[in-house]
């Protein structure tokens, strides 16, 4: 079976003609087809009938919707198709045919074209820092060996550095090598960066000329051209530090730069022309993002949480738009004290009950303050509880599971905090430890810890107290997540020794609360198929080790 996945931003013509070509052409080979939306407006019900949809409410990206797609897969092979890509002819028997008889080949590409018939680059090369210095049309020219293209009028399969990902399809054991598709990659690159770790893996990479799908070739990505450019810089820093190297992102950086600042300089005198002015704007703007220190929210992605603040009963309420403040709710200060509020946790700094709110199952959490210095310090800086609040919609906006916030409130007087709180829906699962103490954990469940934590870390959210007291485990479900997110981070890369860091905190709740500690089959799984952590699996290992024993000795408090 193949496994089609699809993924859009909504409901348009397109999707429903990439369907049909599908449906049409494609007739001597069991299929499925899944549809991914990035749309916060759900796909009608006609598209159930003939794939299965997945909603995500959020733009993911390509990446992340990706993976959900696969996760919910059944295909031998898996094949990623553009919403924008259309089948004229049966292209997945004789796609399936090349796979079933070159068993090395782990990923596949077609010849792409233009509803006209010309053709398009169906081909990519593995960026490196010679080939983003050179202009690589000239590359392609003088050395078409090296790097192939449409220039190359290839007419047999071909083995290839990477393939364009609009109609790509891949070996399913090719991500049991080398894991999913990277979070950490919003738009741009992520089917490069998966073709480079397949081939690191010894599979092949084959684009097969014989095949042809018509691509409208991103008609919508247009319409963003300068965050669109601005995202791929973003992708290009992130491929070159995971596998080229911090050394060689810097040299790329700054020879980026020089060359910005040059187009900027030469188009300024001749900014009335039209053309050169659009120029100019995209030079101006990116080499105004590196020199900011290319910060996160100038792309396609959007990183801030937005909300709603009402004042109310003295407080300062934070919803999100589609909740509200619960009419039953007055004073949480009274709510906590009641009897219906049985407690769960406490702490020197806060307090956790658990009870029914307006019908609903909620936890209500009061955060403490540790005298009048830590008041103080509040009014420069935002309560514990927004920040948790905060934390958890940036979490939903990028696909992790935690439980979602009801309300979040804080009360000042002459902006020093005085109260703050945060209401949550209850999730009916126990703390990774509590269920690991209780219950024999199998290798299946450390890989799928190990799944759920490798994804934050792609995507850089950073738990600074990643114990396993702070994740929710549903074993029926095979669900994590992620709470006490008041001390969450959000960077753009992860070194292996921040990495490692913050991995000893869950090693360190393992050994000391669950027999036989965290098993080795954690880590295989975490690092597998990523060549900047494989290559420092060793020293990971051992900086693990040495910030867990630290831990212990401070009981990881």
């Amino acid at each position: 079976m193949v496994s089609i996945i699809i993924v859009c931003l909504g409901e348009d013509e397109m999707l429903g003609q990439c369907i049909d070509s599908i449906r049409e052409h494609t007739l001597s080979i069991e299929y499925e087809i899944i549809i991914v939306n990035n749309s916060p407006i759900p796909l009608s019900r006609e598209y159930r009938v003939f794939a299965s949809v997945i909603e995500n409410r959020h733009n993911l990206g390509f990446a992340r919707a990706v993976n959900r797609g696969i996760l919910n897969s059944r295909g031998e092979y898996i094949l990623l198709l553009n919403v924008d890509s259309m089948f004229t002819s049966d292209a997945l028997y004789p796609m399936v045919q090349f796979m079933e008889s070159h068993p090395k080949a782990g990923i596949c590409g077609v010849q792409l074209i233009f509803p006209d018939g010309r053709l398009q680059n169906s081909i990519d090369i593995i960026p490196g820092l010679i080939n983003q210095v050179i202009n690589r049309s000239l590359l392609k020219i003088l050395f078409p060996s090296a790097y192939p293209s449409k220039r190359s009028h290839l007419d047999m399969p071909t083995k290839v550095p990477s393939v364009i990902g609009a109609c790509m399809m891949i070996r399913r054991s090719v991500l049991d090598k080398t894991g999913l598709m990277d979070e950490g990659f919003f738009f741009y690159l992520e089917e490069t960066d998966l073709c480079k770790r397949a081939k690191d893996k010894g599979f092949e990479i084959w684009h097969l000329p014989g095949i042809r799908v018509v691509h409208y070739q991103g008609a919508s990505a247009r319409q963003h051209d300068v965050r669109r450019k601005i995202e791929f810089q973003r992708s290009m820093y992130r491929f070159f530090l995971k596998h080229r190297g911090l050394a060689n992102a810097a040299l790329l950086y700054m020879f980026t730069m020089l060359k910005l600042l040059v187009e900027v300089v030469t188009n300024l005198p001749f900014s009335i022309i039209p053309e050169v002015k659009a120029k100019l704007k995209r030079s101006a703007w990116l080499f105004l993002w590196h020199l900011f220190g290319v910060p996160g929210g100038w792309g396609l992605e959007d990183v801030k949480a937005t909300y709603d603040v009402i004042k109310k009963a003295g407080y300062a309420w934070f919803v999100r738009g589609d909740y509200g403040i619960p009419e039953s709710i007055g004073d949480p200060s009274i709510l906590m004290q009641s009897e219906h509020m049985k407690t769960v946790a406490r702490s020197r700094t806060a307090h956790v009950k658990l009870g029914d709110l307006s019908g609903v199952r909620v936890y209500l959490k009061e955060y403490y303050f540790k005298g009048i210095m830590d008041g103080l310090k509040n009014i420069f800086r935002k309560s514990r509880a927004l920040k948790s609040f905060e934390a958890a919609i940036r979490l939903e906006d990028l696909g992790v599971d935690t439980p979602m916030p009801m309300f979040c409130c804080e009360k000042r007087i002459c902006r020093v905090l005085t109260k703050s709180f945060i209401a949550t829906y209850a999730v009916d699962a126990p703390n990774l430890i509590g269920y690991a103490s209780r219950n024999t954990m199998v290798i299946g469940d450390f890989g799928l810890i190990a799944l759920f934590i490798r994804r934050i870390h792609e995507m850089g959210i950073l738990p600074v107290d990643l114990k396993g007291d702070n994740l929710l485990f549903d074993h029926d479900k095979r669900h994590l997540y992620l709470i006490d997110l008041d001390r969450l981070r959000i960077k753009r890369f992860l070194t292996w020794r921040r990495i490692a860091k913050n991995l000893s905190y869950l090693y360190a709740s393992f050994a000391s609360d669950v027999p036989g500690g965290m098993h080795p089959h954690f880590l295989e799984e975490y690092i597998k198929g990523n060549p900047y952590l494989e290559k420092r699996k060793q020293r990971l290992s051992e900086m693990i080790d040495k910030y867990t024993r630290l831990r212990l000795a401070q009981r990881y408090s």
